[in-house]
């Protein structure tokens, strides 16, 4: 039966006391299991995850003659992204048609979630079966911004009725803070996300710019529930994507494009 995949919360509570408090799931309890697992059934996703550095490339730099675009047109092959995420996206249109200038093909549609995060899906490979938005974390001293965001939107293939849960993150600071509402409570409080919404039956995928780094307690965390599949380079590694599905799939770190963080791909 396809149903939700639901959260199986203990009586031990993560950040008891603060708005992000939740139930502590048993720690062995993970999302890792791929309920498509026959070839035959298996289809390719390939998607983005790039945190654009809106106030410098875009409101200091203008966009630096779309090279944020030229580089999402350059680097989605004759396949095309299904899927894109983007982090410090104040406008999901202007990069979006940016990357159409330089050559981007495909109808895509945008989805908002709130606090300069985004995403873009294939509407003529894809159709939108649910969405949704909700705080995760929050900030911490010195470098307090406010509460973080992770977005979801549910897609189903048009031709296999395959069905992906998909994730987009950008995560507090400090960078690989732990404690409050900054380390694991985030982590664990995107997994709750994903528990309450996902199906079993979803290929998950979770991308993001998380502001923490390998061996922090968000991404230790994360790791205990999903598979870690790729990871990116700049700032000695922020960048991350995840998936319960993560056989057969490649990374590729696609540099820049003018941002101070690198794109990544995964197919």
């Amino acid at each position: 039966q396809d149903r939700v995949i639901g959260w199986p919360a203990t009586v031990e509570w993560k950040a008891r006391g603060l708005w992000c408090q939740l139930p502590r799931p048993p720690d062995d309890w993970n999302i890792k299991d791929c309920l498509v697992r026959e070839p035959d059934s298996k289809i390719q996703v390939k998607i983005l995850t790039y945190n654009l550095f809106w106030w410098n490339l875009f409101d200091r730099r203008g966009g630096d003659g779309r090279s944020a675009g030229k580089l999402i047109a350059q680097t989605s092959g004759p396949d095309e992204y299904d899927i894109m995420a983007f982090q410090e996206c104040d406008d999901r249109l202007r990069i979006l048609n940016d990357a159409r200038a330089e050559g981007l093909l495909g109808d895509y549609d945008a989805l908002d979630g709130g606090n300069a995060i985004a995403l873009a899906y294939r509407i003529d490979k894809w159709r939108l079966l649910d969405q949704g938005a909700q705080d995760v974390g929050e900030d911490s001293q010195p470098q307090y911004y406010g509460r973080r965001t992770a977005m979801w939107a549910r897609l189903a293939h048009n031709s296999s009725n395959k069905t992906v849960f998909f994730v987009n993150h950008h995560g507090p600071l400090p960078v690989s803070r732990a404690g409050s509402c900054t380390g694991s409570a985030t982590a664990l409080n995107i997994m709750k996300m994903i528990s309450d919404h996902a199906h079993m039956s979803d290929a998950i995928i979770l991308v993001g710019d998380f502001n923490a780094r390998w061996g922090s307690t968000r991404i230790t965390e994360l790791n205990r529930r999903l598979h870690h599949v790729y990871s990116g380079t700049a700032m000695r590694g922020i960048d991350h994507v995840y998936s319960n599905c993560p056989l057969g799939a490649e990374g590729r770190n696609l540099g820049s494009g003018g941002s101070d963080h690198d794109a990544l791909s995964v197919t």
